[in-house]
Order: C-alpha cells, then structure tokens, then sequence
C-alpha cells in the first residue's frame, strides 16, 4: 500500500477499496488499463481510463453504465508511478465532483452519463492516425528515391553521398541533442534541436528549422520510438526534408536564388518604408521646381532638399538622400535634377529655389542671434547660412520665415548681406527689449523708422516695417 499527499488529500488503495484520509469512498477493480469504480452500496458503477496520443497528449475517458463515454481534460492530477492511483486521481480533479471524501455521487453520475462525448479520443486519434500516414509517405518518398541515412550520418542516395548530419549531444540527467543538417558542399540545410526522452519532447516540442525559415513539427520524433538517438531519429529529419522539397547534393544555387529573392523582398519593403517616412515629413523630394544659382542661371527639374532628419517608421531609419550635398546639415543644401544632370547647390551661396508656390532664399543670418541654426532652433551665436522661405517680398526686401519655425520671423534688407531675427526668442529665454532695439537700429540704419513703433515678432509688423522702409528709406 502507497500513501500520495495531494492537495490535502490522501489517497489509499487496500484490498480494492478506495480511502480518502482514511475514510472508505469506493471500490476499484482493473481490467488491463481500464478501472471499475463502483459504490460500496454497488448501487453506482462507471469505468475510467487515463488515455494517451503518441505524442504524451493525456485525457480521461470516462464510460457508464449504459454505455455513453465522457472524455475530459485532464485537470492538474498530482505525479505517480502508480497507474492505479493516477486513475483514481484523475476522476477525483478532473470528473467535476464524481467522486468526492463522501464516495462516488450518484446523482453527478446519472447526468453526466446521460449522453455521450468522445471530442479529445476523436481529435487525437485523427491526429495519431494522419502522422502515421503522414510518415509512412515521407518514408516511401525516401525509399522510391534509393535515399538513406547511415549510422555515421552521412546522406546517400544509392551508392553517393548528397549530405551530412553534424549532431552535438550533451550528456546531463538526459542526452540532448542539436542537429546541423547539410547538403553535399556544406550548405546548412536545417538545424533541429532534441531530446533523448519521448516525455521531455512531447513537452518543449521539437521544431525543424530551414535555412528558408520554414519549420517543421517534429512529433514524430515520437512516434514508434521510446528513447531518441540520433541514429533513429536522423531518418525522420531527412524523410521531412526530402518530402518538403529538399533535394540535398549540391543546393548552393537554391540557397542563393532565396537569398536573393529575400535580399530583394527586404529592399523592396525598405523602399516602401523610405516613401512613407519621407511622406510624413517636411522634407521636399524630387518635386518640380526650380533653382537659381548664383551666376542668376535659372535651372529647371526636379528639387530635394530636406530639412529634418526623417523620423523612425517601424524598424527602419531613414537618414540622407543620395545626390544632395552635406546632408547632416539639413536645410543647407539643394539638389535639382535636369534633364542633363543632378546639381547640388549651397545655401551659402545665396542661391534661390522654388517649388509650387514656395520661393526660397539662400541667406546667412546675422551673428547677433536668434533662430539661427538649420534645424530651425534657437542659436545665439547665429551666423549659419540656410535656406528661407519668402513670405514677403518688397523690392527686394524680404520677411522671411524656417519651415520648421513657421512663428520666428527673420527681416532681409536690401543691400545687406544676411537676415536678422528681431523677435523676441533667445537660445536661453526671453531677448531683452533693449538688446532688440540695439539690432533693430543697426541693421535698419534709418532715422525715420522707431523699432517702437513695430511688432517684430509677426509677420505683419514686420510686413509693415519693410513697406515703410521701402518707402521712407531707399
């Protein structure tokens, strides 16, 4: 007699008589694998058999009186070597109340033998039994093409050798296994890795892997086999690749035509990514325009220019265009495509581009500060040159405005040789009142015109300061 703590309960069998904590509950009588649970009235009777798929799949089979059968899952039924005890377990956790301290419920067995269930014995003998065919063709495959495998691993087919298996084995509590599967040149055809035991596969499951990424599951590493070694289990590697469209010998052209068709799918899946990151931002590509250098030559054809980096879109990162100079610094270059050639031009060079209706200037801005560097940030040193949107022209005398500071507006005057910002942003604040005023009045150079008397931080004061200049300064 055996004692198995489980759950607080303990389960005893002694002179085919069921115990719970010492109390009698019923009678148990085993035919082969399957056991005879009856009432100790003799009033109930039902049979239970724990049933198993070739791949360790466990269930309960359960069958009245009259003859209807129950399969149920197994639920959480506590270790033992004894099969006896397993199946008496196995009602008592997962029979929902069938058998309980008080005996076997009459009344629980009456409804759940009213009909018949047998979903988990149909679903794992269709599987049981389509795995058997399943290997009996890959194995008649192998044998119509005159393909074995040899207990040094080598890979024949009649009298020549079309690959190898290299199998690394660590030897612990159990051998496992890790299998490189090559053709003839050494091209890794797939990799498996295993275990010696049925159970610890049936467990973590045993997966072909192809250097085309397709997997393969391997249950049948557990089928007509107890212990796997590899030279059992070798066959079965190479019946799954040999059915599945590996030919073994010399694939060194396959394995490239996949490469290159992946290389090819990654590039062309890149690509898309490139057109909708650039999509969402405020980056120009290749769009009809126009540049005028410096010589005053106008250029037409296609325009980029980016002014951002373009933002991260999924895995992919996007940063430069081929053909425009300088990239890292973004906002300073220019590129057109002509019906000749690609040109790239300076924003220092006091080029002028446009696209649609955007007209853009090439100007440096004055070292006294403000919005000053490419990426449209405050900068106090100033002094960078980029490229500026035309909001206002007046004889020359411009608003002007960084596509990513569309609120910061810098002011151009005829004559001079940068823009200046006079709003009232720094690269650590507020500018003070004072300091403006002092560039105003540089810069301005004109006695008519009073900075109090004009908002440089918009558009229209400055708008109108430069419509007052034209007028009452040139």
């Amino acid at each position: 007699m055996a004692v198995i703590g489980a759950q607080a309960q303990d389960f005893n069998v002694k002179k085919g008589i069921i115990t719970i904590n010492k109390k009698e509950i019923a009678k148990i009588d085993r035919k082969g694998v399957v056991y005879k649970f009856t009432s100790l009235d003799d009033k109930t009777t039902f049979w239970a058999e724990v049933k198993s798929s070739a791949n360790n799949n466990f269930w309960l089979q359960l069958k009245g009186e009259n003859g209807n059968v129950q399969d149920m899952e197994m639920k959480n039924v506590p270790f033992t070597l004894s099969k006896e005890k397993q199946a008496i377990m196995a009602v008592y956790f997962s029979a929902d109340g069938l058998i309980t301290e008080e005996g076997i419920n009459s009344e629980r067995a009456t409804e759940l033998f009213q009909s018949s269930n047998k979903e988990l014995s149909d679903k794992w003998n269709k599987i049981d039994g389509d795995r058997k065919v399943e290997k009996a063709e890959e194995t008649a495959l192998l044998k119509k093409a005159n393909i074995n495998v040899t207990d040094d691993a080598s890979i024949m087919q009649g009298a020549d050798k079309i690959g190898f298996i290299n199998t690394k084995t660590t030897k612990q509590a159990y051998s496992s296994h890790e299998a490189t599967i090559a053709d003839i040149k050494g091209n890794v055809i797939a990799k498996v890795s295993y275990d010696e035991t049925k159970t610890m596969n049936a467990k973590r499951g045993v997966t072909l892997t192809t250097y085309d990424d397709k997997q393969f599951d391997l249950t049948d590493l557990n089928y007509f086999m107890d212990a796997t070694d590899p030279i059992k289990a070798n066959p079965v590697f190479i019946a799954k690749l040999y059915a599945n469209g590996y030919k073994f010998g010399d694939m060194t052209q396959q394995i490239k035509d996949y490469r290159d068709a992946k290389t090819t799918e990654k590039q062309e899946e890149y690509n898309k990514h490139v057109v909708e990151a650039r999509g969402k931002s405020r980056n120009i590509y290749d769009q009809e325009g126009y540049v005028i250098d410096k010589k005053g030559t106008k250029h037409t054809g296609l325009v980029t220019i980016e002014f951002e980096s373009v933002p991260r879109d999924g895995d992919y990162r996007i940063s430069g265009s081929v053909g425009i100079a300088d990239v890292s610094s973004y906002g300073n270059s220019v590129a057109i495509k002509t019906d000749k050639k690609r040109l790239n031009f300076k924003a220092k060079e006091g080029v002028e581009f446009g696209v649609g209706n955007e007209r853009y200037i090439g100007t440096p801005t004055s070292d006294d500060g403000g919005l000053g560097n490419s990426n449209g940030e405050l900068d106090v040193f100033g002094g960078s040159s980029k490229f500026l949107i035309v909001d206002y022209d007046n004889g020359g005398n411009m608003v002007l405005h960084h596509l990513k500071t569309p609120d910061g507006f810098y002011l151009l005057l005829k004559g001079q040789k940068k823009a200046i910002y006079l709003g009232n942003k720094s690269t650590f604040g507020t500018r003070k009142e004072d300091t403006t005023k002092k560039l105003f009045d540089k810069y301005v150079n004109c006695s008519a015109l009073q900075f109090s008397n004009y908002d440089t931080n918009t558009f229209e004061g400055l708008k109108k300061l430069v419509d007052d200049y034209v007028q009452s300064c040139n």
